[in-house]
Formats: C-alpha cells, sequence, structure tokens
C-alpha cells in the first residue's frame, strides 16, 4: 500500500468516526485540559540557538559520551564536534530491557568508560528528573527500584561528570537546531516524543521548559473502542485518571490497547502491517492515537501562547510511531485544518538517527564553553 493510499485509509476511517460522533476535529473538552499546570510544565535551561552554535564551535575536537534511556532501550555512543557540527564518533553499546530490566548493568559500563577515558557524560533520560535525579519511571520500573537501591536515584552517584535532561528536553535541543535551519521566522518550537510513552518540550523566549503532555487526562470521546475502554491508571504523582498516553503512546497505549483487545502481544511495528493489511481494529487504534497526538501538539502550543497573532510553532514529531505510514501526515493534516495553513511540522527520523542521544551530548557541549 502506498503513503497516499495509507493516509486516504486514516482518512476514511476518520471521516466515518466524525459523521458517527458529531465530533470535529478537534474536541475542545481535551484542548481545555492542556494548561501550564496540567503539563507540568517547567522552565529547565536557556537556550539561546545562536548562543549554542557558538559554545559548540568553541568545542571543536572534544568529545563526550552520550546516554539515552528510553522505556525499551539505553543506547550509549561517542559524539564529536567536527567542523561546528555535533557527530556521532563510536556507538558504545544498546541494550533492550522491558521495565528498564539490565540498565543499571549498561549505565556502569558505560560510566567506567567514561571515567576511565576522563570524558563527561549527558544523559537523556524518558521520565520526570530534578537535577541528576529521577523523580518517576512508569515505563522501567525495575531500573528506578535498582538505581534507588545502589545509588539513591541519583545518576551524580554514578558518574563523575554529569549533565543530566529529560528525553524531551534534549531531543527539542538537537531538534530546534534543524527547525532553526529550515524555518528562522518560527515563533517556537513544539517537540513531541510518542513511543514508549508520550512526551514533550517546548521552546519559547529562548527558555526550554519540559512538560509532560502524556499524562493529562483522557477525554471519553477517545476512550471507546467499540465498547472497550482502557483503565490503566496513569500512575505519575498518584493520578489514578486514565492519561491520554494509555491511548495514543505507540507501547503504552497501542500496544497495550491491542493487546487487551486481542489477547496477543505485539509490538508496534506488527500492528502497523496488520494495519497495512487492511485491519480495521488497527486502523481504528492508530487513528485515534493520530488525534490524540494532534491534540497534544495543539494543546502545549496554545498553553504557552505559541498559535496566538498568526504565529506558526515548528512542531517536531519523534518516537516509532511516527515511522508507521501516513500516520505523520495525518497529524499534519488534522493540525492543518485548525489553523487554516500547513502545519510547519518535521520528524526526526527524516534528519536524524537519535536526537535525544544528539541533545545529551549537545547538552554537555553548551554547558562547556
Amino acid at each position: 500500500m502506498q503513503v497516499t493510499q495509507v493516509v486516504q485509509a486514516f482518512e476514511s476511517l476518520g471521516n466515518s468516526s466524525r459523521e458517527r460522533t458529531g465530533m470535529s476535529c478537534f474536541v475542545p473538552e481535551q484542548l481545555r485540559r492542556f494548561t501550564k499546570e496540567t503539563l507540568r510544565a517547567r522552565p529547565v535551561r536557556p537556550f539561546d540557538v545562536q548562543e549554542v552554535l557558538r559554545r559548540i564551535h568553541l568545542c571543536e575536537g572534544m568529545t563526550v559520551l552520550a546516554v539515552d534511556i528510553g522505556g525499551d532501550k539505553i543506547t550509549a555512543a561517542d559524539f564529536s564536534v567536527l567542523h561546528g557540527r555535533v557527530e556521532l564518533s563510536n556507538h558504545v553499546l544498546t541494550v533492550q530491557g522491558d521495565n528498564g530490566v539490565g540498565y543499571l548493568a549498561a549505565l556502569r559500563e558505560v560510566a567506567d568508560s567514561a571515567q576511565r577515558r576522563g570524558i563527561p557524560v549527558g544523559i537523556s533520560f524518558a521520565g520526570p528528573i530534578s537535577g541528576t535525579r529521577l523523580n518517576a519511571a512508569p515505563n522501567m520500573p525495575f531500573f528506578a527500584k535498582e538505581l534507588q537501591a545502589g545509588y539513591g536515584g541519583d545518576f551524580a552517584n554514578l558518574f563523575w561528570k554529569l549533565e543530566l535532561a529529560n528525553d524531551a528536553e534534549a531531543g527539542i535541543m538537537a531538534a530546534t537546531l534543524e527547525a532553526a535551519r529550515r524555518y528562522p521566522d518560527s515563533s517556537g518550537v513544539i517537540y513531541l516524543i510518542n513511543g514508549s510513552g508520550l512526551g514533550g518540550a517546548v521552546l519559547t523566549d529562548a527558555t526550554i521548559y519540559a512538560a509532560e503532555p502524556g499524562h493529562i487526562e483522557v477525554a471519553a470521546q477517545f476512550n471507546d473502542f467499540d465498547g472497550f475502554a482502557q483503565r490503566k491508571q496513569c500512575g505519575l504523582d498518584g493520578a489514578t485518571y486514565v492519561c491520554i498516553e494509555a491511548v495514543a503512546a505507540s507501547k503504552a497505549g497501542v500496544e497495550d490497547i491491542w493487546h487487551q483487545l486481542t489477547g496477543k502481544r505485539l509490538t508496534g511495528r506488527q500492528i502497523s502491517l496488520r494495519f497495512l493489511d487492511g485491519d480495521e481494529l488497527a486502523r481504528s487504534v492508530y487513528l485515534n492515537s493520530a488525534r490524540i497526538t494532534a491534540h497534544a501538539i495543539r494543546g502545549m502550543g496554545a498553553a504557552f501562547g505559541l498559535f496566538q497573532k498568526g504565529g506558526q510553532p515548528v512542531v517536531i514529531g519523534h518516537g516509532g510511531i511516527f515511522e508507521v505510514p501516513g500516520y505523520g501526515a495525518l497529524v499534519g493534516e488534522i493540525l492543518g485544518r485548525d489553523l487554516a495553513a500547513a502545519a510547519r511540522i518535521l520528524f526526526t527520523k527524516d534528519f536524524s538517527g537519535n536526537t535525544c542521544l544528539e541533545g545529551a551530548a549537545i547538552a554537555v557541549m553548551a554547558g562547556y564553553a
């Protein structure tokens, strides 16, 4: 099936859904739930693009070790500054691990390597953090328990020289450099991750704000699959409601709902293949995910005033779900209908191997010169 056919298949289902329910593209009830408070938005670091580029140039020849800790794997690699650009120079390791199993052993290996070579480490972590401490890890509870037991939940007790960033914070640093090259007149950047979970960050007024869009309560309209509703509680800060991550994220939502409805455990990639083969359930679950993802982007932008007075932020989608043919195009089309203009939307898969990993390296370099 060609990409255009996939988008049409998505749209066919979407149009019939709107006819049945009377819903427009955006549901006001869901959008109203996005505020700076519910997003748990907090400024995490200044990030002036031109100043960061200047500092990177001053780090010419420098090497750092970057680590990306996600819900299903941990990756580490060396990055060096070559001709003013941050480039991956050596892959160190990749470890798969459900719930974070095996992560701590991998981090010990990385820490030993960095200390032997005397180089700093940048870490991108898929969860809320404070300073160098882990606050919560809903998608990797085993790792959280191990880090707490062995190191008091503090990465600084494991690494001798460390820069820690939330994965969305790290990713937006790398992605913003690409956005600035393509759209220098943008009103800001909205970075949304949809993979194991659903996270995000916002860049506005030369400041990065970490946010938790995935942990906002989902509207009932987006939690109805022919009578079945997701019941998994959010869990962040003790929240007992169902959050949008549990229905929209590739792993925490799509894969989990598929398992509950079919009794079979499949990866997001396997479910997407079912969709390409015309499976109605797969199409329905992915359409619902795309619509909620568009709401998350629109809601984040509205909370920060990025769409006011004709402002056009750059939207950057990151995560495995955006590799599903037609998914990203549908998200962009939904946004464009509401904005009455084509959305400025990029996908990290088109310009980077791993923006979170690159961002972890950039975080170290940006704080050096």
